[in-house]
């Protein structure tokens, strides 16, 4: 681990206003190189965002892994103990004394705070610290609580998202979910003093797009797929809340289908030593792309979650997807072109058998003649990256001038 390191924020001047820019500080658990949902996409907004001059950003966050190299973009990594993740698969980073001492006086200098969840240490210091500061703050909430197996879990995440969470999207003066579900949870159970935003992540559309039919059949012969051989896919995390253990039983009860899973984790597939699962590792933009355009179905039986963005990608390449109802809710208008089946967080071996005679009487025949077009086009007419990174731009402009 490295030493978090203080860097000045630098002051720079726009040619148009001859102003000084609006200083954004982002705080999130990890940084995009971590790999999951919420940090990647806290990265692509930032990417999309920062060549608008009138907004300068500075990104704290975990020192466990490399900082994302973008011109004009002021990294912080926080000294971080994360033996909470690489022990129980909890990713819950302890940022030191000294690091939390830079947040602090980081939070202080800027004019508004960008949090991406809420139940992290540093985001909760950096809340409470911009709060005494009166510093306005934007909350990008991505998930709801986690409905963990483990009862202690389970219950120390509903007393945290009571005692925690609900009271700082209360407090924050824009808070934004990027799902339908999640929203509609939280608007439940807390007293809004302000409206509430529902904004979907977006996709990468010149690199997430369905394959042309010469393509997909050459991308099968490179993973010496036999001609009627179904393709599986699942994307993500290999941790217990992702529904790996429902992979691995159907699995079981598919020998002749190819099960590919892309991601990394603390459950290591390989060690099911089954001769039809198949883990890939480091894939990301054009290398994940070609698996979604290869493959025939993405499986998604995890909970607790709002609405993946690997759902979104996959449509984008015209691929089908079959998750649980809570996760298809995460997004109302994507609901009619996904496929459900219900998932028991608690008993993965009922969720297994309900998804194995899912795919038993499957609509689309697998494995895939072609990509669904129709999922291509509603994934590229509803989530461009530029149009939903310019409402978070104008948001962070009108809170920085409200105080």
């Amino acid at each position: 681990m490295t030493a978090a390191i203080e860097r000045p924020v630098k002051k720079r001047i726009t040619k148009a206003k001859n102003e000084a820019p609006i200083e954004v500080v982002v705080v999130t658990h990890f940084f995009g190189a971590h790999g999951g949902g919420i940090e990647l996409v806290a990265e692509r907004l930032i990417r999309e965002i920062i060549s608008d001059d009138s907004l300068h950003f500075s990104w704290l966050s975990s020192d466990c892994d490399p900082t994302p190299l973008v011109e004009g973009l002021t990294t912080i990594p926080m000294r971080t103990c994360n033996v909470a993740e690489k022990a129980l698969g909890l990713p819950w980073p302890v940022w030191g004394y000294k690091s939390l001492r830079v947040l602090s006086k980081t939070v202080k200098n800027a004019d508004v705070l960008w949090l991406h969840d809420t139940l992290y240490l540093g985001n909760i210091l950096a809340f409470w610290t911009a709060r005494r500061a009166k510093k306005p703050i934007m909350i990008a909430q991505h998930i709801a609580p986690i409905p963990y197996s483990n009862p202690l879990f389970r219950w120390i995440m509903h007393l945290a998202d009571k005692l925690i969470t609900s009271h700082m999207l209360r407090l924050a003066d824009e808070v934004i979910f990027i799902s339908d579900r999640v929203a509609e949870d939280y608007y439940r159970r807390v007293n809004f003093t302000r409206p509430i935003k529902v904004i979907p992540n977006g996709v990468d559309i010149r690199v997430f797009h369905p394959p042309i039919a010469e393509n997909r059949r050459f991308l099968r012969q490179q993973f010496a797929l036999k001609a009627e051989q179904p393709v599986l896919l699942f994307v993500g995390r290999f941790v217990e809340k992702k529904g790996l253990d429902v992979i691995r039983r159907l699995a079981t009860m598919f020998p002749e289908w190819r099960f590919w899973l892309a991601g990394s984790g603390k459950i290591d597939p390989d060690k099911w030593l089954l001769p039809n699962v198949h883990v890939l590792k480091n894939r990301k933009g054009q290398a994940l792309a070609e698996l979604y355009q290869a493959a025939d179905l993405l499986l998604i039986p995890s909970y607790g979650e709002g609405f993946p963005l690997v759902i979104q990608e996959a449509m984008a390449c015209g691929l089908p997807v079959l998750c649980s109802p809570a996760t298809a809710q995460g997004n109302i208008m994507a609901m009619p072109h996904l496929h459900i089946a219900d998932v028991f967080p608690d008993n993965s071996e009922r969720t297994a058998a309900v998804w194995f005679e899912k795919l038993k009487v499957f609509p689309s025949p697998l494995p895939l003649k072609k990509p669904q077009d129709a999922l291509a086009e509603f994934a590229l007419t509803s989530w461009d990256w530029p149009p939903i990174a310019r409402i978070y731009a104008n948001s962070l402009k009108k809170l920085a001038k409200s105080k």
